[in-house]
């Protein structure tokens, strides 16, 4: 049995669901000693901060909520933390686990048989009456479906995006799709060994949507494969209650566009530092060849806007 340390990545934004979320993977872990935290705590109300100090094994960077730049940002600052923790679990401070979730995910990564595994997808929603339910109640116990990354097309937030919009679907531990490789990460539901935020850094210039599209390419180019879970351990909110966060700006959007533009070898608008830059693994050539994408023509195929990879070369 593996009983390797796990470290829990969550960025916060004033949410009163980050308490829930913690004490969901405490009490739900089968091996609650090895469960170990990474937050990055922005907000004024320090109510839930003080309450998390108390916690063993949690590690906080806490930002007033004048001082917060985004989700990219305060991913970056959860990576800063990683110890000598084996895995790393990405997820939102809006969740909840399933039963002996740890030891469940860690098999279902070494199934897969690869160094450089990713297990990642939009989970699927918590219900009203999980909301609700003591975080070890029975209606915990049992996994939830797979998910399936999917594009859904370029986004049109900014003029000349190159962002791309993704959805997903439900899929069963014995869909042909479960444990395939997809072209996408989902960074609220990101298992995987450590090693993978030890190369590939959020990029600190990117405000919220780079912490997908952008960290998809550069995790691919490092090596990285993306595969689909054939479970769900985790539940996530969707309709949460609003923050007083103001949301993105146009000008930020423009600018992380422009960003992505220059990582994609469209444009140079930018400079971008070499440890936000990319691997020499893999190519974007190669990523736009294997899963379908053209950046440059801005063209989604077929393939991409099913996820169905299952037959790509190299699954």
């Amino acid at each position: 049995m593996d009983k390797e340390k796990i470290l829990i990545e969550i960025a916060s934004y004033c949410d009163k669901e980050l308490l829930n979320t913690v004490n969901s993977a405490i009490i739900q872990a089968e091996y609650p000693d090895r469960i170990h935290f990474a937050i990055c705590y922005q907000g004024d109300d320090l109510e839930d901060y003080y309450e998390l100090k108390k916690i063993d094994n949690c590690k906080i960077i806490h930002l007033k909520q004048s001082e917060a730049r985004g989700s990219v940002y305060a991913r970056y600052l959860c990576q800063s933390l990683i110890g000598d923790e084996k895995y790393i679990y990405q997820v939102d401070s809006h969740m909840r686990f399933v039963k002996h979730w740890d030891t469940k995910i860690i098999n279902q990564l070494l199934s897969l048989n690869d160094k450089k595994a990713i297990l990642s997808g939009y989970p699927p929603a918590i219900t009203p009456e999980m909301l609700t339910a003591p975080l070890d109640d029975k209606i915990f116990d049992n996994p939830g479906y797979g998910t399936v990354m999917y594009a859904k097309d370029f986004r049109t937030d900014v003029d000349d995006s190159y962002f791309i919009s993704c959805a997903s679907k439900l899929i069963t531990k014995d869909n042909p799709l479960a444990y395939k490789k997809n072209a996408f990460i989902a960074s609220g539901n990101f298992f995987t060994f450590s090693l993978a935020h030890k190369e590939v850094r959020y990029d600190t210039s990117m405000y919220f949507y780079g912490d997908e599209m952008p960290m998809s390419i550069r995790l691919y180019t490092y090596g990285w494969n993306f595969y689909n879970p054939g479970e769900s351990f985790v539940y996530h909110l969707y309709k949460k209650e609003k923050s007083k966060f103001p949301g993105l700006k146009h000008d930020t959007m423009i600018n992380e566009n422009k960003r992505l533009k220059t990582l994609l070898g469209i444009t140079k608008d930018d400079v971008i530092p070499p440890e936000f830059g990319l691997g020499k693994v893999r190519s974007i050539e190669d990523y736009e060849k294997t899963f379908g994408i053209d950046f440059k023509n801005k063209k989604i195929s077929d393939l991409a806007k099913s996820g169905d990879f299952e037959n790509v070369k190299g699954n």
